[in-house]
């Protein structure tokens, strides 16, 4: 088969780029729809290896029946008149069931057989719990091969609107984004602006600047809880002016606020370089023409340098706050009180500490519904383009 060029080249282009396509999908595109999809479910993932478990039937007949089958004078109806197959499942195998696997084990379960092998000693042998289900019920095995959570429809998001913590949560990170984003980027427009200044020393003072924001997070939270200790560095300091020492991290006062500092100053450096760049594509005409006009240094900055940057302000800004809103790792480290924990870490603690993955998954998909809101007013509100 004959290609033209056009399309050997648009399938050499496709095999070039495949690699990041693959990327995209399994590790941005798949986990967004499976989020969506454990949003609407009861999802736990400490039960997803639960028909994968192994266990000897033998000694779970034990425990169940508390019979020994190597006793004399054990009669199969003496078995059958106390073996409860829902009972047996559920605590003897340690297996924990939905109400339609409930149902099935109650209709199903092949307690006869299963007796019988008990007493002629055929259980010894270990097991998956999915083995044993198909061996021992007659129909609905199916239900057993693997965990499939319980579609619940809008259960978790129901729960949302009566859960105290969450509203904390989502306060918490608009509070943290508002005071962050403009302060940052105001920040790291000021820092640009004096590193693209020709002074002495001004590489040391940007590598100086960036360092935090390529530095280790646990690191930095690690010197912070030093700083914010009570026997810490601030307190310390500020001790010399009669103050009293302040438990930062610990009062739900101040332990936001605190991380607050500690973020901007991580990452004003980062949003540095960004607006360090945009000053350099700035023609230098323009500033020599405002000093012939008489214009003064801030007036240059407010009326020709700060609207020029509007483009990278529109981008340092909705990295902000996507930042803020799904800040977790400093407070991850450093804050221990519930009153100050944002989103995403609650995200974490319903899905790692608690093991509720489906409503974890549905607090993700508003957070990212809430995001996606912010950012596309963002977009329409201010646009790219740089204005005089």
């Amino acid at each position: 088969m004959n290609l033209s060029s056009k399309t050997r080249e648009a399938i050499v282009g496709y095999i070039f780029i495949s690699p990041i396509i693959l990327t995209i999908l399994i590790f941005t595109i798949y986990p967004v729809f499976a989020g969506l999809y454990y949003s609407f479910t009861n999802y736990q993932p400490t039960e997803v290896q639960k028909f994968k478990m192994r266990f000897i039937p033998e000694e779970a007949m034990m425990f169940h029946t508390g019979v020994f089958p190597d006793e004399e004078n054990v009669a199969y109806e003496d078995i059958a008149a106390i073996f409860d197959p829902v009972s047996f499942v559920l605590y003897d195998v340690g297996v924990n069931l939905n109400d339609k696997q409930v149902e099935a084990v109650k209709k199903y379960l092949d307690s006869e057989r299963l007796i019988k092998d008990f007493l002629a000693g055929n259980l010894k042998e270990e097991m998956s719990v999915a083995d044993f289900m198909k061996k021992y019920m007659k129909s609905e095995s199916n239900l057993f091969k693997r965990y499939i959570p319980d579609f619940i429809g809008l259960t978790n998001f129901k729960k949302m609107i009566k859960d105290q913590y969450f509203w904390i949560s989502l306060k918490n990170a608009f509070v943290y984004s508002i005071i962050v984003v403009p302060v940052q980027t105001l920040l790291a427009i000021l820092l640009a602006v004096a590193a693209n200044m020709n002074i002495r020393g001004r590489g040391f003072f940007k590598a100086v600047f960036f360092i935090p924001s390529i530095s280790s997070s646990a690191a930095i939270s690690m010197i912070f809880w030093l700083i914010y200790s009570k026997p810490g560095v601030l307190n310390r300091f500020l001790s010399y002016f009669g103050m009293q020492p302040i438990d930062w991290l610990n009062n739900p006062n101040t332990a936001l606020g605190a991380i607050m500092v500690m973020n901007i100053w991580t990452t004003a450096g980062y949003f540095m370089v960004t607006f360090l760049a945009g000053l350099q594509g700035i023609p230098k005409t323009i500033y020599e023409a405002a000093e012939i006009d008489g214009a003064k240094f801030w007036t240059r900055f407010w009326k020709i340098t700060f609207p020029l940057l509007r483009p990278q302000i529109l981008f340092v800004s909705i990295m902000g706050i996507i930042g803020c809103m799904q800040v977790f790792d400093q407070i991850y480290f450093l804050i221990k009180n519930m009153r100050n924990i944002t989103v995403s870490y609650y995200i974490y603690k319903n899905a790692f500490e608690y093991h509720n993955m489906g409503y974890a998954s549905a607090i993700a998909m508003v957070l990212f519904l809430i995001i996606l809101v912010i950012t596309s007013i963002q977009r329409k509100l201010v646009k790219e383009e740089a204005f005089f």
